[in-house]
Order: C-alpha cells, then structure tokens, then sequence
C-alpha cells in the first residue's frame, strides 16, 4: 500500500473533528494558526453545537461535509477516536492525525484503545499521524496543523532543516533556538505514539522532499534501526543528512546479561557506533543539535578528512586552537613546501610558517595580506578543512572578517569561521558566503567532531551507559566453551588443541598429548565466568603440576560455587603472549543482533574499546570492525595479513550466528589471539534460548 504522506502534510482539503469555542483548546489552535497563515484551501469545522466557528462554517459531522477530504485532524475524547476513524473510512478518507490522548501513553485501557485503532487502520489501509501528536508544520507551503502557540507573532522561516519526533515540544524548542542562527525549516513533525507509521517512515518521506537537506530525528526509542541505517546510507547519496538525537541514552540498552557482550553491548553504544559507518549524526544536546545543523547546510561538500589547517590573528588563539584541535581528534599536518615558501610572500620573516599559523601583529593591520595568508592554506593539496580563528568586533576585526568571507565564499574546501566577539556584522560576512560561524571556539570543534567521519574507532560509553550485572534466566541455555569451539571449528574457525578429561590422570596424559606449557579450565554451564571461582589455572609445564592442579582447582570451585555442576576439565594448549581480542553477539532492541569486536582479556570492560556490526557481517563490514578500534589497529600492525585473517573469522563467525537463528542470544568469544600471525578462539561461551520459552525482550521489559 502506497500511503500519501503529502496529502497528509500539505493537504488540500481538512476536516477538524472536535473543534470547541474555547480559545486554549487543540483543535481551535489549529484552526486558527491555519487561518493565520491564510490558508486557502478547504477547511471543515466539526461540531454539531455551532453554525461557525472563527468565521468558518461548522459541519454536524464527517457525513455532512459531501465533499472529498484529503486530511482527518481528531480532538475528541480517546473512546470516542475509534468511532470517527470508522465513519472516515467508510467515506473514503485515509489521512488523520490524531492529537487525542489517552492511548498507549497512559497505559492499561489505552493500550487496548490503541489496539482498536491499529485494527480499523490495517482494515482500510489508513494513515496516521499519532495518537497523542502535536501535529505538523509545513513551512514551505505554510500549512500551520499543530497548536503550538511558539509561532505565534514570529515569521516563518522556510528553509532546508525538517524534524520528525516523537516528543511534542521538542519540535518547537530546536525551531525556537535554529531560527536564531539562521537556520530554516522545511518541517516540523510530531509522531507522537506511532499508533500506524513512525519515526522512519517519515524520515523516508523527507529523503525524498526536495525542500528538505538535513533531517533531525529525535528518538527516546528507536523502533527500526536497521531501517534507520538504510535510509542513512540512502540520504548520503542523495547528497542529504540523517541528524539523530537520541535522548535515554543511560538506559536504553537494560537488559541482564550473562557474557561481556550483553553488559557491554548498551543500545547508545551501538548507535554510535552503526550510525558513524553509515553517515548519520548523533547528537547529545540541543546545543550540538544546532551547532552540526550549520555545519551540514555549508555550501560546499563535506571533507573526507580531519587534516585541519589554522589561521588565528593571535598567538593565543593559535595556542587554543592547537589545543582544542588535538583533543577533538583532528590533525594538524605540517604544511606542503610549496605552501610554506608561498607564505613567505606574505607573512614577516618573524612569523611561524607552521600550522597553525599565527599572521602575528604584522598582519592584524592588512586584511589583503591576511587574506592571501588565507588563500595559500586553502590551496594546500594536505589540508581537508581550514578554520579561521578570529576576535574583536571594530573596525579591524570587522575588515579582517570581510576579507576572509570574500575567500571562503568562492573556495571549494570546506572551512568555518570562530570568530569570539564578533557580533552580528562579522557573522553576517560569513554568512552571507555560506561559511559555518561560531562566536565559541570550543563548539566549533566539537561540531565538527561530530560531523566528520573518525580516523580510528571511538570509545564506547563505560558501565554506567548501559552496562548491568549478569543475570540467569531459567529458559536459557549456556553452550560451554568445548561445544562453542567445537561448533565454529566446523565453520572454519582456528581453535587450539585440546582435550576434555574427567580425571586428574586423565589430564596429566592430555597435557603430555597437546605439549606444554597448557592451561586447564573447569566446564561448567552454571559458571560462565570461571575465573571469579578460581576455575582457570594457566602456565602449567608439566603432568605432575597439571594433576595437582586439577585437585585443587575442583576444590576451589566446590567452595565457591558449591551449586555448581561441574562436568568435565579442558586441557589446552597455550599460545605466546599477545594481543587479546574480543567477538560477541548480542540483541539490541533497535538494529536486532548485533556483532561487537574490541579489545579483549580482561580489558574488555575495563577500556571499552569496541564496534559493531548488524548481522549478517560482511567482509567489508568485517574490515571496517578491525579498523574502527584504534588499539586493535595498533596492535595489529605488526602482524602483515592479520588484520584480513581476523575480518575473515568475523565473517566466519557471523555466519555461525545466522546458522543458530534467533535462539541464539549471546556470544563471548573472549580471547581470540594471533598463533604464529593467525588468529585462534581461545575460550568463549553461548546462551541460547529454547524455542519454546518466552522472548527476552518480554521477560526483562
């Protein structure tokens, strides 16, 4: 079914069910914000208690209208909601926003309210906006659908920036701050419960809108992800921007884990992390919110890089600026040759010819000069981006400021202006030439940082994003170390030798077996972390010691954990100290299951140092798990080829995942290491959960 989502946003014919005298109430709002703008088309009151309302004539009722009606908006109470769509429907109607509350937002009945409209809805194929919505706004065609009094007495400021969100008021306040920077708007959308059509839905419609280049999302849950992701990618290459602020980022991944990836693997993580690779931005604040909306609307393209040339009026704002530059994560490269002996033409010999470049009190008196300063950073062919640092509101700041728009305005590279105390003549001189401005030198990088696309992994967030205690749930199964091994090992993947024993003798003739020095390790689905009860021993270099141990360690474990069933030791072989990886699996509530790759042994909490990847894995998406993680890259560069014999056992073991279907919902194979260059799983663990219990989603909400 092909829904009409410009009828429902810039409809022609509107129908207002519920509309009352009282001049505070919703559906009055709308009515009157919609004349305020004058809207011309057919506008049809309804309320059988009044011949006109605002000068409109009112309708008894949807039947009454005889009249084609592209858009429903209902304010009625939440029983009364599933009767107007019914009459709708069977008039034809297929578009309604519903600004009625009471539904699934209060819980117990309005959840089944809300079913009700669910139902009539995939009846007869209808589209709605909402339950609980604020309504819309179109700019462009001045369609005012919401009862936000914001606007009221305020220009509408068309422009390229459209919202969709499920909060109300949020809308309302990003327009109220954007407006002031000069930002436009094409839409402002509130989704509300998302009873038909949600957060994405919209979003594909705006990829499409050609009044619309950068599309904020704001989500406390994200419903789709990986359809989130598509749209992300589909946007890129309509030359478009996907923004995210995604709000509960503390607890949007609680749910009891067993492995490190379920502690580790929190929802606000993982959009990080997906949405870095797949170009949209996630934003924390309103603050950054508007700050990266100025950068995304720069007429130019984006860089590909972080290589930042500095051109200050100071020797202390160059120190800033080196400061800032360095804890942002951009480089400073030094300058071509070439760059460096052009500069020479215009700079006093006392200057420095290094980036950044201070033009020193020389030049603060010569805006030509400082503007061919300029000109020659631009034209370096090892700079991505260049920022000019500047200050002062007078006469010479102002020059300075004109000068340097007059370049930028015509340069292709991409470049941005902080300028402290400029006021609204210098930011209008960079404005006017499409140049990002800023009046704070720290929110100018920080923007960009968010923008631009990082040259190693980042950090995901610490425990106390998401990370919670491992809990056992009686419908779940864990696959021991032996079983998942034995499992991959069938996939491809390299394990080490080793045996299973039940006996001290046993043991010592194993170790013989798969030469020393070995490590031995209880199996126990009851202990999925076995050194917490003294279940590992490692370095052991003869039969003797691998006997004794085996003794002492099933007595360690009966102490600590006197519940436990343990069936059996592993002996194994150990590999040379090395670099320790990381590969799990884990289910998120927005983009599914989920790879995670990092660094591994016992810093995989400790540093957090992970990426991720929906299934299925790639080899390209594997590539690009190895190379986001900056101390796995570190690590891995002294090993020529491990870096694509790691990608091929993360496509290995994703093909593994997919093999086991959805009762597969956690993987830890905590450490993979480098035998002789080639990666080998070391120890891991699994749980599954049996078809015939409840989902886990279900049982942890």
């Amino acid at each position: 079914m092909a829904y009409d989502f410009d009828r429902l946003l810039n409809p022609a014919s509107i129908a207002v069910v519920g509309i009352g005298a009282r001049p505070s109430g919703p559906a009055r709002r709308i009515v009157a914000n919609l004349l305020s703008l004058g809207y011309e088309g057919e506008l049809y009151p309804i309320n059988p208690k009044y011949d006109t309302i605002l000068d409109q004539k009112c309708y008894p009722s949807l039947e009454s209208i005889g009249a084609p009606v592209d858009l429903a908006i209902i304010s009625v109470p939440a029983t009364d909601v599933a009767g107007v769509l019914r009459t709708g429907a069977a008039l034809g109607i297929k578009n309604y926003m519903i600004i009625s509350s009471g539904f699934a937002e209060v819980g117990g009945e309005g959840h089944v309210l809300e079913g009700e409209l669910k139902a009539i809805a995939q009846e007869h194929e209808l589209l709605i906006m909402g339950a609980n919505c604020a309504g819309s706004i179109n700019f462009h065609h001045r369609k005012h659908l919401s009862f936000t009094a914001v606007f009221e007495g305020d220009e509408f400021k068309a422009g390229p920036v459209a919202y969709i969100g499920q909060s109300g008021a949020m809308g309302p306040i990003f327009y109220s701050m954007a407006v002031k920077q000069g930002i436009g708007f094409s839409h402002i959308i509130s989704s509300g419960n998302e009873t038909t059509h949600g957060l994405t839905d919209f979003v594909e419609y705006l990829v499409d809108d050609p009044n619309t280049k950068v599309i904020v999302a704001y989500a406390e849950q994200l419903k789709n992800g990986r359809r989130l992701l598509e749209l992300g990618r589909k946007a890129r290459a309509a030359g478009k921007h996907i923004v995210v602020f995604k709000s509960a980022r503390a607890s949007a991944g609680a749910r009891a884990a067993i492995s490190h990836t379920g502690s580790m693997a929190g929802n606000d993580a993982i959009c990080s992390s997906l949405f870095r690779r797949t170009g949209i931005v996630k934003v924390r604040t309103l603050e950054e919110l508007v700050a990266v909306c100025k950068l995304l609307l720069a007429k130019r393209p984006l860089p590909t890089g972080r290589r930042t040339a500095i051109l200050a009026i100071s020797g202390g704002t160059a120190v800033i600026a080196a400061d800032l530059v360095e804890e942002s994560g951009f480089a400073v490269p030094t300058l071509h040759p070439d760059t460096r002996e052009r500069l020479k033409e215009w700079l006093p010999e006392f200057a420095s010819f290094d980036n950044p470049i201070d033009v020193t009190s020389g030049l603060f008196y010569q805006p030509d000069k400082f503007a061919k300063v300029l000109e020659c950073l631009i034209a370096d062919p090892g700079i991505d981006q260049v920022v000019v640092f500047g200050a002062y509101k007078h006469a010479i700041g102002q020059a300075l400021a004109e000068a340097s728009a007059k370049v930028l305005a015509d340069c292709r590279k991409y470049a941005v202006a902080a300028w402290i105390s400029g006021g609204p003549e210098v930011e209008a001189y960079f404005t006017d030439a499409g140049v990002p401005y800023f009046d704070n030198f720290a929110q100018c990088f920080e923007a960009l940082n968010l923008i631009l696309p990082p040259d190693d992994g980042a950090k995901a967030p610490g425990k106390g994003d998401g990370g919670h205690a491992a809990s056992r749930d009686t419908h779940q199964e864990v696959l021991t170390e032996d079983v998942v091994k034995a499992q991959l090992k069938s996939f491809g993947v390299s394990v080490l030798d080793e045996v299973v024993t039940s006996s001290a003798q046993d043991a010592a003739d194993a170790a013989r077996k798969v030469g020393f020095p070995v490590a031995i390790k209880v199996i126990s689905p009851d202990i999925p972390h076995r050194a917490k009860v003294g279940g590992i021993a490692l370095g052991l270099h003869s039969g003797e010691a691998v006997a004794d141990e085996f003794g002492r360690m099933l007595a360690r474990v009966k102490e600590r954990a006197p519940d436990a069933a343990v069936d059996s030791v592993i002996v194994q072989k150990m590999v040379a100290p090395g670099p320790e990886l990381f590969l799990g699996m884990s289910h998120d509530p927005s983009f599914g299951r989920v790879l995670t790759f990092g660094l591994g042994g016992i810093l995989t909490e400790a540093l957090q140092q992970i990426s991720f990847a929906p299934l299925p894995v790639t080899p390209d998406d594997a590539r690009a798990l190895v190379k986001e993680v900056p101390a796995v890259k570190a690590l891995l560069s002294f090993n020529p080829g491990a870096e694509e014999a790691l990608a091929n056992v993360i496509v290995r073991v994703s093909d593994w995942c997919v093999s086991k279907g959805e009762g597969l919902k956690e993987l830890d194979l905590n450490p993979i290491m480098l035998d002789e260059g080639k990666p080998v799983l070391i120890d891991g663990l699994a749980v599954v959960q049996h078809a015939e219990a409840p989902a886990l989603a279900a049982a942890h909400s």
